[in-house]
């Protein structure tokens, strides 16, 4: 698998954690994100389980309840998560014991590794840091609300909070180090230091990034740095992770932490749509003569990505698949005489087929 290939390069070894747990612990980790939780009753002890909903909460418990620990330690995972809304598949790391900025760092890094080894392009990394939002929650009684404002970057409510305030315009402030000028008048010059000093090393790994200051994680035991990974073809992060130093405390260690967990099925949805994006042509056959393989054939010598119509069906419902798939061109073969080059449904242009090449090179 290629999170092993990755991970591993980086140092990090596979940990497996069961697909259940306590229901009582999931409640006490994952705050409102517990209620989409899927519960059972064991019905020998009558003890209630839930279905893995998050991988770090399960990490960190397994590791607080070893005797001996050689710090740091580097773990990776993968496999399902199960909530109410569905399932879906995670892969991610866990820096355990290490409390330097370093570490945020490297999680970054290895997370955006791992990304590109997949062939994922074009992605960007959002860096923020969740001392600035959990300093306005500080200050406000409707603490629930804010902070879902954040996380939507619910602007109009925000403004409608705050006023003027320079609160309500924290979803805005994305970009170079120069929005990091605002911390100094939150009070907030440690975190600019820090949100600095990874953004120093971020860039000197050549990794793609912003500073965004209302950045804050759905889950509540981040402390720290926190990151989310954006690819420009979808609404919702394909990764995303960041410094959690308490959680480990709830099961009676003291391990400073870093992680980040990549939301696989996401990826999988960029790189399908990339996929068929990257398709040159599709042949259709009519001909009754065969021709339809000697023309993806020499196509195929051209360095083209072509696709053969081994269905029968009507030319419209070939078309229909074509183009749904994501090709360039429809190559419909009707004799030698007639072959013709679709660019879309309706528009299509007729040639001998000594002259299909020229024309689908044009086009």
């Amino acid at each position: 698998m290629k999170a092993s290939q990755v991970f591993e390069r980086w140092g990090y070894e596979f940990i497996r954690v069961p697909i259940f747990e306590s229901w009582e612990d999931q409640r006490e980790t994952l705050g409102e994100r517990s209620k989409s939780s899927l519960v059972f009753k064991d019905t020998r002890t009558g003890e209630l389980l839930a279905l893995r909903a998050d991988f770090t909460t399960q990490v960190l418990r397994t590791v607080s309840k070893l005797r001996s620990v050689e710090l740091p330690l580097r773990l990776y995972y993968f496999g399902p998560v199960v909530s109410q809304e569905g399932e879906s598949f995670h892969t991610g790391i866990e820096l355990i014991g290490v409390s330097s900025l370093e570490g945020d760092a490297e999680v970054i890094a290895a997370v955006c590794s791992f990304l590109k080894e997949l062939g994922l392009k074009d992605f960007k990394v959002s860096v923020g840091h969740v001392g600035v939002v959990e300093k306005v929650l500080s200050s406000v009684e409707d603490k629930e609300a804010v902070r879902k404002a954040f996380l939507e970057k619910d602007i109009s409510f925000l403004r409608r909070r705050f006023g003027s305030s320079p609160f309500s315009e924290l979803p805005l402030m994305q970009g170079d180090e120069g929005v990091l000028e605002l911390l100094n008048g939150m009070g907030l010059g440690s975190v600019k230091e820090e949100l600095r000093e990874v953004g120093r090393m971020l860039s000197s790994a050549g990794i793609d990034f912003f500073f965004d200051l209302s950045e804050i994680r759905e889950l509540p035991y981040y402390t720290g740095i926190v990151f989310e990974v954006f690819h420009p073809s979808l609404g919702s992060p394909v990764a995303g992770g960041g410094r959690y130093d308490k959680l480990s405390r709830m099961f009676g260690s003291d391990l400073p932490s870093t992680g980040g967990t990549v939301y696989v099925d996401r990826v999988i949805e960029v790189l399908g749509s990339s996929s068929r994006a990257e398709k040159d042509v599709f042949v259709v056959d009519l001909s009754g003569e065969g021709l339809g393989f000697e023309v993806a054939s020499s196509l195929r010598s051209r360095g083209l990505k072509v696709g053969r119509d081994m269905v029968r069906r009507d030319l419209e419902e070939s078309l229909d698949y074509a183009f749904g798939s994501g090709y360039r061109l429809a190559v419909v073969v009707l004799s030698k005489e007639r072959v013709r080059v679709y660019r879309t449904r309706e528009d299509f242009s007729e040639v001998p087929l000594d002259k299909v090449h020229e024309l689908v090179e044009i086009l």
